[in-house]
Order: C-alpha cells, then sequence, then structure tokens
C-alpha cells in the first residue's frame, strides 16, 4: 500500500511528463523534474479545492488519480518512449543511487517512533486536520481555535500520502520525510546538470548530499519537512529558470517554471526567498553582459520574468491570506562584532560552525570555495556563483541579515552550493590533471576515488544523524499516548511539563508535548503553534500558564492555582524530565496515580478544600 500510495502522489508528475516532458532529457533530470511538479500541483489543488470551497472526498481523489493514469497512458502512447542506450545506463546508475539514498535515510530515522522535535507536532496536527476537512482548513478547528495561514506544500502532500496508504500519520510523515530528503539528491543533480552541462559534476553532487553532508539529512532532527519540502523545488526551478536564460524559451518550459514556482511559495516561505534572491542576481547579471542590445537581451528574460509572475498569480489567494493574518514585519538588519576576538568567540560563531559540521563536512568548505573563487574569475555561472557567496554572507552571525530569518537559517541550506562547486572543482581538477599526466583516465580514477572517499567518510560521520535530545517520544511516551486516546474522556485537559522555547513561547519537554496532535485532549501547551494565533490575548494566557509550569516543582499553592486558572484535570509526567517530578506529588490530596509504565506517570486531579 506505501509503493501503491507512492505511485498515486507522484501520478500529476508522471501524466505532466507524458506529455511536456523532453524526450532528449537526462532521464534522471526528469524524474525530479516529475516529482516536483507533483509536489506542486497536490498543494494548487489543495488551494483550489480551498478558494472555489469544495473538498476532496475519496470519491474526487479516485477521479483525479484516474485521470492523470489516463493522461500519462494516453501521453506515452502518443508521444512514444524511446530511451538511448546511454540514457538507460544513466537511468539504471541513478536509480540505483535513488533506491540506496532512500534506504539510507530510512535507516537514519530507524529509531524514531513518532516524528521529531517541535515543529513535528504542528505539522501532525495540520496534516489530520486537512485529512478531516477534506481540503485546507479555515482554523484548526478542534484542535486549536488559530486561523490557518501557515504554509501548507508539505502537509497537502502528506494528507494525501497518509490517506492513499494507510498508515498512521506519525509513520506517514517519517516515511514520506524521508523519501524526500532523498529526493534533494535528484534535485541537485538536475541542478547541477543545468549548471555545469556535464554529468559527472551533477552527479558527485547528489552522491555528496545523499550520503556525506549532514545537511538535509539533520532536518530528520528537527522535523523540518516544510523546509525539505521547499528545498527539493528550489533546485528544479533554479535549473528550469537557467535554461530558460539559455534560450530554451519553449512553452511547456516557461509552463513548468511557472507551476513549480507557484508550489515553491506554497510549500515555504524561506526557501521562495532564497529562490527570489537567486533570480534577481542572475536576471542583473544577463542585464549587465547584454546592455548593448537591451531589446534583444530583455526578450530573452520575459520567459522568466512572466513565468515567475504566473507562478505568483497562482499562489497569490494564499499568499494574501498570509499577509492578512501574519503579524512578521520582513525588515533588514544589520550588526558588526565589536572585535576580531568578539567575532571568533562568539556563540553564534560557534553555532554556525557547528552546523556546518562534522569534520568531513567542514573540510567540504575548501573545494566549494576554491570552486566559487574559480566560477567568478572565470565568470561562470556567475549569477549562481553570486547567489551562493549571497548565502555564504548572510549565515555569518554578524552582517546584513533579512528578518525574520536568521544566519543559522541561511547556515542549514548552504549544502546547496556547497556540494555542487565543490563537485565543480573536482572535476575541473580531473581535467587539469589528465592535461598534466597527458592521461585523461589517471584524473578521472583519481578523481572518483577522492569522491568515493569523501562519501564514505561523510557516511561514517552521518549515520546516526539524530541529536538525542530532539526526541521527545520513546515507547513509554508512545504507550502513555496511547492510553489516554483509549482511556480518557474527549474533554479532558493535561498538565505537563514546560520549558521555554522561542520568542516568549513555551513547548512540550516529553510526550506531554503530543497529547493534543496524538490524542486530540487538550494539554498546557497545546504545541508551539499557539503563537500563531491572532488573538494575542489569549496566546499570552497561553504563554503564562507555560512560564508557571517550567518553574512548578510540587503541589503547591502555585501550581493549584493554575490547574484552577487552565480547567485541568490530569497530569502527565515522565521520570528524570522536567521541573515536576511523579515523587514529589505522593501523598498529595486529589492527585490519583491512575497508570504507570517504565517512567511515564498519568494522574487524575479531583477539586480538594485547600
Amino acid at each position: 500500500m506505501t509503493i501503491l500510495a507512492f505511485t498515486g502522489l507522484f501520478l500529476p508528475g508522471l501524466a505532466w511528463w507524458a506529455w511536456l516532458g523532453q524526450r532528449q532529457e537526462d532521464p534522471l533530470v526528469s524524474i525530479g523534474q516529475a516529482i516536483g511538479v507533483s509536489l506542486a500541483t497536490i498543494p494548487l489543488l489543495a488551494l483550489a479545492g480551498f478558494v472555489f470551497s469544495f473538498r476532496f472526498s475519496t470519491a474526487l481523489v479516485a477521479i483525479l488519480m484516474i485521470a492523470c493514469t489516463l493522461l500519462t497512458t494516453g501521453g506515452l502512447i502518443k508521444q512514444g518512449f524511446q530511451l538511448s542506450r546511454r540514457q538507460h545506463l544513466h537511468l539504471a546508475v541513478g536509480l540505483a543511487i535513488l533506491g540506496l539514498a532512500i534506504a539510507w535515510r530510512l535507516y537514519q530515522a530507524r529509531d524514531l517512533l513518532l516524528p521529531n522535535w517541535v515543529d513535528s507536532q504542528h505539522h501532525f496536527m495540520i496534516i489530520n486536520a486537512i485529512i478531516e476537512n477534506g481540503g485546507l482548513p479555515d482554523d484548526l478547528s478542534p484542535y486549536l481555535p488559530v486561523p490557518f495561514y501557515y504554509h501548507f506544500g508539505y502537509h497537502a502532500v502528506a494528507g494525501l500520502f497518509t490517506a492513499l496508504s494507510g498508515l498512521p500519520t506519525g509513520r506517514a510523515m517519517l516515511i514520506l520525510g524521508q523519501v524526500l530528503n532523498a529526493a534533494v539528491g535528484l534535485s541537485i543533480y538536475a541542478l547541477g546538470k543545468a549548471l555545469w552541462r556535464n554529468w559527472r559534476p551533477a552527479l558527485t553532487a547528489a552522491l555528496l548530499v545523499s550520503f556525506a553532508t549532514r545537511m538535509p539529512a539533520y532536518y530528520l532532527s528537527w522535523g523540518r519537512y516544510t523546509l525539505l519540502t521547499g528545498l527539493v523545488l528550489l533546485p528544479l526551478v533554479m535549473a528550469q529558470a537557467l535554461d530558460i536564460v539559455r534560450g530554451k524559451n519553449a512553452w511547456s518550459s516557461t509552463l513548468t517554471l511557472a507551476l513549480l514556482t507557484a508550489g515553491l511559495l506554497l510549500s515555504h516561505y524561506f526557501a521562495a526567498m532564497l529562490l527570489a534572491v537567486f533570480l534577481g542576481l542572475l536576471l542583473l547579471v544577463h542585464l549587465v553582459r547584454g546592455w548593448q542590445r537591451l531589446p534583444q537581451t530583455l526578450l530573452q528574460l520575459s520567459g522568466i520574468l512572466n513565468s515567475a509572475t504566473c507562478g505568483l498569480l497562482l499562489a497569490a489567494p494564499w499568499l494574501g491570506r498570509v499577509a492578512e493574518f501574519s503579524a512578521s514585519n520582513p525588515r533588514v538588519d544589520t550588526s558588526f562584532p565589536e572585535s576580531v576576538t568578539t567575532l571568533l568567540t562568539s556563540g553564534g560563531a560557534g553555532y554556525i560552525w557547528q552546523l556546518l559540521g562534522p569534520v568531513s563536512n567542514q573540510w567540504l568548505l575548501l573545494p566549494a570555495g576554491l570552486g566559487l573563487l574559480l566560477a567568478i574569475i572565470k565568470r561562470c555561472n556567475l549569477g549562481f556563483a553570486l547567489w551562493s557567496l549571497s548565502l555564504a554572507l548572510m549565515a555569518l552571525p554578524w552582517g546584513v541579515t533579512l528578518r525574520p530569518f536568521r544566519p543559522d537559517h541561511f547556515a542549514i541550506v548552504l549544502f546547496i552550493p556547497l556540494v555542487l562547486l565543490a563537485a565543480w572543482f573536482f572535476w575541473q581538477t580531473a581535467g587539469w590533471l589528465g592535461k598534466l599526466l597527458e592521461q585523461r583516465w589517471i584524473g578521472t580514477l583519481l578523481m572518483m576515488l577522492v569522491v568515493l572517499g569523501w562519501v564514505g567518510w561523510g557516511s561514517l560521520k552521518n549515520r546516526d544523524s539524530i541529536n538525542p535530545v530532539t526526541m521527545l517520544v520513546n515507547e513509554a511516551d508512545l504507550a502513555g499516548l496511547n492510553w489516554i486516546a483509549e482511556n480518557t474522556p474527549p474533554e479532558a485537559r493535561f498538565y505537563i511539563n514546560t520549558v521555554h522555547w522561542q520568542t516568549q513561547v513555551f513547548r512540550g519537554v516529553d510526550g506531554g508535548g503530543w497529547i493534543l496532535p496524538y490524542t486530540g485532549r487538550w494539554a498546557l501547551v497545546p504545541t508551539i503553534f499557539y503563537g500563531f494565533s491572532t488573538d494575542r490575548a489569549w496566546a499570552e494566557e497561553l504563554r503564562g500558564w507555560g512560564e508557571a509550569a517550567s518553574a512548578i516543582t510540587g503541589c503547591s499553592e502555585v501550581f493549584w492555582n493554575l490547574v484552577e486558572e487552565a480547567e485541568l484535570d490530569w497530569i502527565y509526567l515522565r521520570q528524570g524530565v522536567g521541573s515536576l517530578q511523579p515523587n514529589v506529588l505522593a501523598g498529595c490530596d486529589g492527585i490519583r496515580e491512575v497508570y504507570v509504565h517504565e517512567g511515564v506517570v498519568i494522574y487524575e486531579l479531583s477539586v480538594v478544600d485547600r
């Protein structure tokens, strides 16, 4: 069922490829584009349902699947499908590597029972809300009284995958997320082919990002599935823009760019900003180069401008909703260190360097930096080189920052230019060695050994890509959550241990943080998503409750006041985690222990005379 669900998930992209795909295209590029088109089409269909007020019933989904199947079959019959011997070889090797990448990503998630960290909690909740609503909801009731205006590309895809596969939501999120993580390698390959027009550096970059670099493998630790979806789409959009600016102005190319752009805008706003910077630099470079023949240059660039505008218009209904509800104010900030010592010893610099680790990843900065320098000197793909340099500068803890994005946001996406520039430099070096030794095969062999060695080195460093600190749920927590779902009334309200998260938002510290999304019962901190509420008084009240709970260590007057104010009637604790521990509740009046299992304790509260 999971395999069939993936087949159904990518039917829109297959139908697109059957009719609009380039037969002479590298088959791996075509597969990557087909995946990207599916990741863009599903959210756009969800947006259409929201705008025109119709729901996706089982029958409607089945009709759409059948229509995509018929389109795919008809397109293949009409257009024909033939690959050269060389294309067959590329396809076989590429699919083998993709299969290994998927297996590797699933192996890295082997110890997880539910998706990791705090973002996964509201992703889980949003996916369930979409499934229950039959499409995008206006708000997140009955979970939270919060209007829904979040980027939803991943959630729409995950909702469809969950429904088709029949998997529990958490398991579906983990499997789909790791497949998307592996698909980043295909997108990087497509961008590498567009940049260097050579499969060798493209494949090298795909190998590095799939097995050697910490990012995006480490996204599993954070549950950053929305950004991951955006980063599957981003290189594909960049590759399509490069093809168009070089003269590939077929209407199918501009249509594909518009579709992928819209999907990216709906999937992640930070990834969309990265695309805007790239397109701006790309257009600027070509305008400067073609200044003396401005009319022809503008005509050449019009394909990108028209496609990007169409993509923006397709996503505009949702972007308008975001502008209506979001309290975020984009701005440019600048900050500079007081001295060189401050720059090198600041906590921000250390954290950025940690994100660029481990050592196998940090050493990759050297060939990538040399590749960047070479690209600028040779004016080769100058737009991409300037974009890469911009990302590197934005990742510094000091300098210019585009708020609300932080330097670490840029640091965790640096893997894109890192692997592409390093791979290109590797193969440039192989060419120089071949000429120097007058034996091309020697340079190729040496560079293959270097690349495979680096892949092996990085794989050993990244085989365990999960930070234990971010694992909020263990087997005991999952058993406790299942007990809550089966043995407590739907209106139950839980006290849980809390800790400060960021920007005055508090989070749960263990399985208690999953009570609302997993069981539907209320918890003292109902995921960090309450911070998205437009009702500031209500959000402030929850923040106050979370802050109070983070300091409570016993059944004191403060504890009972919080219980009364928040109308709590249950407690969820895990031994050794959080400020309130089970041993201090023994003998407290009005607190009855009802469940104990491997450190997880659940209590029922009753009214007491204090």
